[in-house]
């Protein structure tokens, strides 16, 4: 019996894996779907009670990573932000949505790497800077470290004085906050948690009957085992210093400003000519 010629078999090889940190997961993504809403982790109603004290109708918002979320068409329906700024580093994605908003001058949308913003054309421009799970994205990534170092550094210089930066991320605070105390004195920095929302129970099948006095099997449900603190997403927020005021800074000076003439009559000693 003859051999089997392994010549005539091609190797297959899987293509390899896109991680969430990859631009390319990205586009392929959005080239179907650029304008299919959906909001990763949590939608407006999980955030509305924790974001709202945070902004108002004259809110200038930047939305990092935006994607297909409807959160800002949302702040702006409900008078939370005269304008949001969208960015995200997809131009096929930012393309559908332009199209999609032509006629809603509160909307603007910018195709670019979130680490790549023109910080000296953006300086102190907005008073809230969010992002809802980019920076996991970015750290689920290669060289993910270092380009989330940037991507914060980017996000508190576009801030203006007493903005915010809000990050919604799945990461407990023991994992998330050796980051962000690298970029911002860790005073500047709040946490709180919102429930993550419970998946629907699976469809019944057709003339299906929920036990006698037992629950509805369509309900929404989550296991017994399940702890309530773990199921949750972490809500981080950084205030940027706000400046110092004119006022307090002068009388902090001495009389006639002159911080020099009261060093030099602590000594007993006329300051320098």
């Amino acid at each position: 019996m003859a051999g089997v010629d392994a010549s005539r078999f091609q190797e297959v090889k899987e293509p390899p894996r896109l991680e969430y940190g990859d631009a390319t997961y990205w586009t392929l993504r959005y080239k179907e779907k650029s304008t299919e809403p959906f909001d990763w982790y949590l939608k407006w109603e999980q955030l509305k009670e924790t974001l709202t004290p945070w902004l108002s109708a004259e809110s200038q918002v930047l939305m990092l990573g935006c994607g297909t979320s409807l959160i800002p068409e949302q702040l702006v329906s409900e008078g939370l932000a005269s304008s949001i700024v969208c960015v995200d580093q997809c131009a096929e994605l930012i393309e559908g949505l332009r199209e999609k908003y032509n006629e809603k001058e509160a909307f603007h949308f910018e195709a670019l790497d979130a680490a790549q913003i023109p910080v000296t054309d953006w300086a102190e421009r907005f008073d809230v800077v969010m992002d809802k799970a980019m920076l996991d994205a970015i750290l689920s990534g290669r060289q993910g470290r270092p380009k989330a170092e940037e991507v914060l550094k980017v996000a508190l210089a576009v801030l203006k004085p007493s903005g915010r930066y809000v990050c919604i991320s799945h990461a407990r605070p023991g994992q998330r906050l050796p980051l962000l105390h690298s970029v911002a004195d860790r005073e500047q920095w709040e946490v709180s948690s919102v429930p993550r929302p419970l998946d629907a129970a699976p469809e019944p099948k057709k003339g299906a009957k929920a036990p006698k006095g037992g629950p509805d099997p369509s309900a929404m449900q989550v296991s017994a085992v399940a702890s309530a603190e773990d199921h949750v997403y972490h809500v981080y927020c950084c205030q940027k210093p706000s400046l110092p005021d004119p006022e307090e800074a002068g009388s902090a000076e001495g009389p006639e400003g002159s911080a020099v003439g009261s060093a030099g009559s602590a000594t007993g000693e006329p300051p320098a000519e």
